[in-house]
């Protein structure tokens, strides 16, 4: 079962990236399927398909209406149109993904919306339209232990004021009950205000660990944490937290001689390995899914070997 479940993931949405102008989709899939055994036998149990690509290039890490248009960072990799139809090819893509992931015994996570794919939408009808209709195709699939982002890994990102603040419970609510229970549903925290009212309507909480290398710490994150299991002690409802970040795993910037990611296992919290460079930007036309391509690589997996071998 998912709630009886401690997650530790990698942030993989290029694995589903679908614009053959760019790289060799058929490629970029194979070889993901086929390096994820190997994260497995590191203890990673959980990996993440994006139904809307992040940026491959720079700016990447941009909101769409924040990218620098004066260079060339266009891709068309999304499996919502622009009036919130469906693009099948890419379904069937993810889909293949998704089921070989169970295959080998992951949990994935299904992040819906990316802020970078913003700009794409003819109008907020059409983002509503979009994850409605993302929702009824994973309702009829018969795919095993996903979970249901609504929003990305992180938070709502999205300039649309249908995903802000509190309306993102309205979404909540609606697309709970169009899945008719099918589904394990979350959507991202931000500027929510009713936590009590998020909660109730949440099966889980994906957010975002902040940045430890800024002015954040480990204690900022681990505030945050006591924070929702506080508010989740005052709904009577414990629900799986998800925490993304981790590209820097030093002990250097933590308040307590851990990294984030052992601070958050050690409180309860799931975790998911967000590389910038390694698991997000194209490299050659295309993402290197080795494990030990990276130091950065090799020093998470390493880790993870060691807190889940103990």
């Amino acid at each position: 079962m998912i709630n009886d479940n401690k997650f530790i993931g990698v942030y993989t949405d290029m694995c589903a990236f679908f614009d053959n102008d760019i790289t060799d989709v058929e490629k970029n899939k194979r070889e993901f399927i086929a390096n994820i055994p190997k994260w497995r036998d590191s203890g990673v149990n959980l990996v993440t398909v994006g139904l809307q690509s992040p940026c491959p290039f720079g700016e990447y890490y941009k909101k769409a209406r924040e990218q620098n248009k004066s260079i060339d960072i266009s891709s068309n990799s999304s499996a919502i149109c622009p009036d919130g139809s469906l693009d099948y090819g890419f379904l069937d893509n993810a889909g293949e993904i998704i089921a070989a992931a169970n295959k080998f015994g992951f949990f994935v996570l299904v992040n819906i919306l990316s802020a970078a794919r913003e700009d794409i939408f003819e109008d907020e009808y059409a983002v509503i339209n979009g994850i409605f209709n993302a929702v009824d195709w994973l309702s009829e699939q018969n795919f095993t232990d996903i979970l249901v982002n609504i929003t990305d890994i992180s938070h709502t990102f999205y300039k649309s004021s249908i995903l802000s603040g509190d309306n993102i419970i309205k979404i909540l609510q609606s697309v709970k009950k169009r899945a008719e229970n099918k589904l394990f549903i979350g959507a991202g925290v931000k500027n929510i205000s009713n936590f009590n009212e998020y909660i109730k309507s949440s099966d889980f909480i994906p957010v975002y660990a902040i940045n430890a290398k800024s002015v954040y710490t480990t204690k900022n994150m681990l505030e945050k944490i006591y924070f929702l299991k506080e508010k989740m002690r005052e709904t009577g409802k414990n629900i799986p937290i998800i925490m993304a970040k981790g590209d820097d795993l030093n002990d250097k910037y933590s308040s307590y001689g851990k990294n984030n990611l052992t601070e958050a296992l050690e409180n309860g919290i799931s975790w998911c390995y967000y590389d910038q460079n390694g698991f997000v930007l194209l490299k050659d036309d295309i993402i290197n899914w080795d494990k030990n391509s990276s130091p950065e690589k090799i020093k998470f997996f390493e880790t993870v070997k060691k807190i889940t071998e103990g």
